[in-house]
């Protein structure tokens, strides 16, 4: 009963750890897809939300990357959690595409 007990604990910890993550990274790029901001304002959002949910000792690694097609700009960033359980080990990754703003 105990291991039944703590198996649902730790997958009910990791899926709010997983929506987390993929709820801050899309919030992150389309902040950073605003007119007035940039890709390094999408990566800090993105860590703020992250430690605002799960607590600031977790490490989080966010990159973003610019790409251009025709005249349309889509910010991309691509957020990963480790748990530092094992060394250099990542479990979760979560990645989002917003289309940025015009200036007019």
């Amino acid at each position: 009963m105990l291991a039944i007990f703590v198996a649902t604990i730790s997958i009910t910890l990791g899926s709010y750890a997983r929506l987390v993550l993929l709820d801050s990274t899309i919030e992150g790029a389309r902040f950073a897809a605003l007119a007035d901001q940039d890709i390094d304002s999408g990566i800090a959002k993105t860590r703020q939300l992250v430690a605002a949910a799960l607590g600031p000792g977790l490490s989080v690694s966010v990159v973003g990357s610019l790409s251009k097609l025709g005249s349309v700009e889509s910010v991309r960033l691509v957020s990963t959690l480790g748990f530092n359980l094992i060394s250099g080990s990542n479990f979760l990754t979560a990645s989002s595409v917003a289309t940025r703003e015009n200036e007019y």
